[in-house]
């Protein structure tokens, strides 16, 4: 192992400093370091430490209303049980502070200040089993400390293969351009941090053992598998990484006939197998308990496997790889170009990244729902880490790495911008909805010119696809932004049966109309007005699924509705007979429709003068899902 792999690095040193005084010196967002998914896996720890139950009804009845209960009666949490390993420490912990506190309190033992700050935390303000912001910040930091751990591991991997300034730009590029450091620091309690740690003590472990196996290290690596799953199961992925050791041995093996080296590969499998799920069973066992069978939390239809999201995934506003995580822009050619240095790392972590991109891309709400960014991509730091190192250690010459520089310094200070902007509520969450550059810049009170300039050039990191998009749609590049990944009819909750957007007023003036309406007045429409249009307007609309639609258009047609004709995908479609002087309904058969990253064009013609737009809707009566 070289020398800067056995000491402490002073540059991943002080960022690991910083880090921890970020954690410190922010809140976070809401209740503070737990939040969302956050909150209720924190739940975990009051339920276990005082109500000695997972039943989430105990420590939260509260949530009873909200998630249901399960046919055992009680309320399942979500959430996987793995990270309470690391957060049960500091939270007992803080306990004992709180109870401490609250007998200086009792004593009026404590400056007067001091007292009035801390008697909302402590008893006998409120019971101990009670819990509040000072119990989520004890508890986070079991996330905080597992994801430092886990990036001085990362800087151990690297620096096996890459320079020693390379493995530092890695791991700077894994902590401060990725998802990662937001889940450090403001929402600690989601499993992410937790997750990136696990992985990363995989993967260096893997890599530290590989070519020197034993019966104790296959059997290690499953241990750690295992714990993978415990926090987050589809890290289960990262098997594959001595799965493929395993199967390219025992190829050699049966090439060379030797039966009984191929039969001790085929052990060695089974043994890196059988622990892992042996690790994993407490999670198994957890939901036999919640729901009386072995399933997971996530409803039926949750995964699409034959429909994977993997365009918006990949590009879209809306939790987007590229645009939330724009350093993958030299992450993914650093894994190839840099593979020499890497030495048979960077391929397998880039069939990995692989993976994950399809298997996210097919969850029903590929966003993550409420986050930062590509959350569920977190665990994939470590690759980022190891593509920003490799290209650094490929680019020669001082002038190649002084622009490969600056670029790490922009992206690195964006990504950080915006965990800012979001934890202080200036813009949306990413799974929200694609929003384009210039209403980030609007939430965010940006100057003028820079809204000039995002209204007409866009998000530099969305370019690509926008461009792409433009040519194959016949479109404004900057309408992509705002549309891929915003689906009409999107089912969300627990049975996929609450629609969150229907449809759209035109006076909002969405990415959604490319041509045919009149541009919006200074200080924009109105909310509820009519937008006067042409005699001919085009839309592009992204649906979550092909189904047969029903379509309203709602306006003032000048009393002459029945003339106005509606095209979807190329076919004129007949107005049903609930047409109105005011409404033109139509219905759109499921062999019309386009679903996911491929959008459906809308073309309305002979609307007769003076037609003012009011609304787009559409109506599904499917339960797709389900099937």
């Amino acid at each position: 192992m070289p020398a800067a792999a056995r000491r402490i690095d002073p540059v991943v040193g002080a960022l690991l400093v910083c880090l921890a005084i970020y954690y410190a010196a922010t809140r976070g967002i809401f209740q503070g370091k737990a939040s969302g998914d956050g909150y209720l896996g924190f739940l975990y720890l009051p339920g276990l430490v005082f109500h000695h139950s997972l039943d989430l009804a105990r420590p939260a009845p509260e949530w009873v209303s909200i998630l249901g209960r399960e046919r055992t009666g009680r309320v399942a949490n979500p959430v996987p049980i793995g990270a309470v390993a690391v957060w049960l420490p500091p939270y007992l912990v803080g306990l004992g502070l709180r109870q401490a506190g609250g007998a200086l309190v009792a004593a009026g033992l404590l400056p007067g200040w001091l007292q009035e700050r801390l008697r909302p935390h402590v008893p006998p303000a409120r019971p101990l089993s009670a819990h509040g912001p000072f119990d989520y910040w004890m508890a986070g930091l079991g996330s905080l400390a597992a994801g430092l751990v886990g990036l001085g591991l990362l800087f151990r991997l690297l620096v096996r293969r890459l320079p020693v300034a390379a493995a530092r730009l890695g791991v700077l590029s894994a902590a401060l351009g990725t998802p990662l450091c937001f889940y450090l620091v403001t929402q600690p309690l989601y499993q992410h941090a937790v997750s990136f740690f696990a992985v990363t003590l995989f993967i260096e472990r893997w890599d530290a053992w590989r070519g020197a196996m034993t019966g104790r290290r296959w059997a290690a690596l499953g241990a750690l598998g295992g714990f993978m799953m415990l926090v987050r199961l589809q890290e289960g992925m990262f098997l594959l990484l001595p799965g493929l050791d395993l199967l390219g041995g025992l190829v050699r093996q049966l090439r060379q006939r030797r039966l009984g080296a191929a039969l001790q590969w085929v052990g060695h499998g089974a043994l890196l197998v059988g622990v892992a799920a042996l690790c994993f069973a407490p999670q198994a066992i957890i939901w036999w308990y919640m729901f009386g069978e072995l399933r997971a939390p996530q409803p039926p239809g949750h995964m699409r496997w034959g429909s994977p999201a993997l365009v918006e995934t990949l590009t879209s506003m809306r939790a987007g790889l590229l645009p939330w995580m724009p350093i993958l822009y030299l992450a993914l050619p650093g894994l190839v170009l840099g593979r020499r240095a890497l030495r048979g790392l960077g391929g397998p972590l880039l069939l990995l990244l692989a993976l994950e991109w399809y298997v996210n891309a097919c969850a029903w709400d590929y966003h993550g729902s409420w986050g930062f960014g590509p959350r569920r991509f977190t665990d994939a730091a470590a690759t980022v880490g190891a593509g920003v190192g490799g290209l650094w250690a490929r680019v020669r010459g001082r002038g190649g790495r002084a622009v490969l520089g600056a670029l790490l310094v922009v992206l690195l200070a964006w990504n950080l911008c915006l965990g800012e902007l979001l934890r202080r509520r200036k813009i949306k969450n990413s799974a929200v909805g694609a929003f384009p550059l210039v209403q980030w810049v609007r939430w965010a009170g940006g100057p003028p010119w820079l809204e000039r300039w995002a209204a007409r050039w866009g998000y530099p990191p969305a370019w690509p696809a926008a461009w792409a998009y433009a040519l194959i749609y016949r479109m404004p590049a900057v309408h992509f932004e705002g549309m891929v990944g915003n689906y009409l009819l999107e089912r969300d909750w627990r049975v996929r049966s609450y629609i969150l957007t229907p449809g759209f007023a035109f006076a909002e003036a969405p990415a959604y109309v490319i041509s045919g309406v009149a541009p919006p007045p200074p200080g924009g429409w109105r909310a509820g007005q009519g937008v006067p249009a042409g005699p001919e307007v085009r839309l592009l609309v992204p649906l979550s699924a092909r189904e047969p639609v029903r379509m309203i258009l709602s306006g003032d047609f000048s009393g002459q509705a029945r003339q106005v004709q509606v095209w979807w995908n190329g076919e004129r479609l007949p107005q049903l007979p609930a047409s109105t002087q005011q409404k033109v309904v139509v219905e759109v058969p499921a062999r019309l429709t386009h679903a996911r990253a491929r959008l459906n064009e809308i073309v309305l013609r002979e609307l007769p003068p003076g037609t003012r737009l009011q609304r787009l809707d559409l109506q599904s009566w499917t339960a797709w899902w389900k099937r």
